[in-house]
């Protein structure tokens, strides 16, 4: 299935915005976090409870990513929860292929490509164990398809934890709530299957390893960290 399509369901936040980060880590496995939809409305300002609320009442597509556990430093791996355009900077010093994401007022990014599509999200939430991201835009999956209005909430649910040797550690995994009112959208669902789900979950799994990855190298290679973070040197 193109890339195109996987826009609909992941829609923003994981392959498409994220830009699809590779790198050599593989964090080891953990159990699953509890299921995200149980969350602290109430730390939440009006305008994002109303939204989050709308799209976890009436989503469309959810998906899951995997359960990572890896070493790095909870700072650093904060600050690029937080700073993701000067992580997009560090990627490509190191090789890797990433989108553009550009910061916006109010603590705002966005993402936007050739065919017009363009989603834009901002923290709801800010914690030391989570961060949950909204988001909203539209995304065009083709060129001769029409565009997709779409609203998804992205929830990363993250501590420290321990390795089995004692080494300090961090834990994440993220999960995506998407509400759309577009018959194409729900179309193609429908005709991609179980593929869909499976689809998404690799795509957050891109998301995560977009700041695992990088948490990860820093850890390994602090000498490095200034010059890869190092602005206007992309």
């Amino acid at each position: 299935m193109t890339r195109t399509v996987f826009l609909v369901w992941t829609c923003m936040l994981t392959q498409a915005v994220w830009g699809g980060a590779t790198s050599p880590v593989s964090p080891a496995k953990a159990k699953d976090v509890a299921p995200s939809r149980d969350l602290p409305m109430a730390s939440l300002e009006a305008r994002h409870r109303d939204f989050t609320k709308t799209v976890l009442d009436k989503t469309s597509f959810s998906a899951r990513g995997p359960a990572e556990v890896f070493h790095g430093k909870p700072g650093q791996y904060l600050w690029l929860l937080d700073n993701p355009h000067r992580a997009v900077g560090a990627w490509r010093k190191l090789g890797a292929k990433c989108v553009d994401i550009s910061p916006k007022n109010e603590g705002k990014f966005s993402w936007s490509d050739e065919l017009g599509s363009e989603v834009v999200w901002e923290a709801a939430l800010k914690s030391t164990t989570m961060r949950i991201w909204l988001a909203e835009g539209k995304v065009k999956p083709g060129a001769l398809l029409p565009m997709v209005p779409v609203k998804a909430v992205v929830v990363l649910r993250h501590y420290e934890a321990k390795m089995p040797d004692g080494s300090a550690a961090l834990h994440h995994q993220a999960d995506l709530f998407m509400h759309t009112d577009s018959k194409t959208a729900h179309m193609l669902l429908r005709m991609m299957g179980p593929s869909a789900g499976r689809m998404a979950e690799d795509g957050l799994g891109q998301l995560q390893l977009f700041f695992s990855g990088l948490t990860w190298y820093f850890d390994r290679h602090p000498d490095e960290v200034k010059d890869l973070l190092k602005e206007g040197t992309n």
